[in-house]
């Protein structure tokens, strides 16, 4: 079938034999439809190729359809696992994304908000990593009326919505699952020493080892980057300086990889000799040599949750903004046994 460009709503209301307005309703997501109805339609729209003028559904509803989004970067598994969870949830209520990408400098934070804003989006979902405490520009947005949710980064006593992993959670869960396999040795690399999830990550470690009254070795802890050469460097400088430990905690699934490398190349294995546990839950963390233990994120929840949140604001200028925090959960493979007697 040869899909018109011309087609209309009314073309659509006149096949499914329903009026203009219940063609609307369907469009618009609406629940006073029946299933039979909304399906009939549905199946015309498609039948038709008919697309909906987004501008004109705005008009009518005062609104763009639109949702901004600045983030740090979107090559980050964390982050862009976030975005897609967003994206899904926004497609599911008839809006788009518009997507600014700030590469941690907070001084592109501002621009590309202005830039959002001019283009009169409906809200903004806001992912920062770095604990950076400026926030005027957010609070400029909220107090002219524009709908705001972060996530990676909470912004106390401000008064926005925030969704984010409890990373206190996960890397006490992390140390906690080294110190029950008898490890009271635990070295740990972490990411950019001034990313909020690296902070909480490095509480959680020191909560969970102060719990069994492990002394704190500043020595066993490295590291101030993501990538998979700072695990291989600071495992190399561990080994080194004759530091003494029989695990690594490694802030993320790259580190982790990244250490397992340095440790192979100075004829050591994994578990057998160093236990390693990562933190992410990246895909070839299943498939890793060995397989690794790690703690996984709800990252596509998130974005959904705090997408679906953002839409309810937009929908109703009364909600409160609220602060809602995910569990991780402990991923268990090969890289960890009880430690060498």
């Amino acid at each position: 079938m040869v899909i018109s460009r011309h087609t209309t709503i009314k073309d659509v209301a006149k096949q499914a034999e329903v009026s203009i307005q219940t063609v609307s309703r369907v469009i618009n997501n609406r629940p006073d439809v029946s299933p039979e109805t909304r399906q009939r339609i549905q199946a015309t729209i498609k039948e038709l190729g008919y697309q909906p003028f987004t501008n004109a559904r705005g008009l009518a509803a005062k609104r763009t359809y639109t949702l901004g989004l600045v983030t740090a970067d979107f090559s980050d598994f964390w982050f862009s696992r976030v975005v897609i969870g967003a994206e899904k949830e926004a497609q599911e209520h008839g809006y788009c994304f518009m997507l600014g990408n700030s590469t941690c400098d907070p001084e592109d934070e501002p621009k590309y908000l202005r830039l959002l804003t001019e283009r009169h989006v409906d809200g903004v979902l806001f992912i920062r990593a770095v604990c950076e405490n400026e926030s005027d520009h957010l609070l400029r947005l909220k107090k002219f009326g524009v709908p705001i949710v972060t996530t990676g980064h909470d912004l106390p006593d401000v008064g926005l919505a925030m969704f984010d992993v409890d990373n206190v959670s996960g890397g006490k869960k992390a140390t906690e699952y080294l110190i029950g396999l008898g490890h009271t040795r635990i070295a740990m690399i972490t990411g950019p020493s001034d990313w909020k999830s690296v902070i909480d990550r490095r509480l959680g470690y020191r909560q969970a080892l102060e719990a069994v009254n492990i002394p704190l070795d500043p020595e066993l802890i490295l590291g101030d980057s993501w990538l998979h050469r700072s695990g291989y460097e600071n495992t190399q400088l561990l080994l080194q300086r004759k530091c003494r430990f029989t695990a690594i905690f490694a802030h993320n699934d790259r580190i982790a990889r990244g250490a397992i490398y340095a440790l192979n190349e100075h004829g050591l294995k994994v578990p057998e000799d160093i236990s390693v546990i990562g933190y992410d839950d990246i895909p070839e963390a299943e498939f890793s040599d060995p397989p690794l233990t790690t703690i996984r994120q709800p990252t596509s929840e998130i974005g959904q949750a705090a997408t679906r949140f953002l839409i309810q604001m937009i929908d109703d200028a009364t909600i409160a903004p609220k602060q809602v925090m995910f569990d991780t959960s402990l991923v268990i493979r090969s890289s960890c046994i009880p430690v060498p007697h």
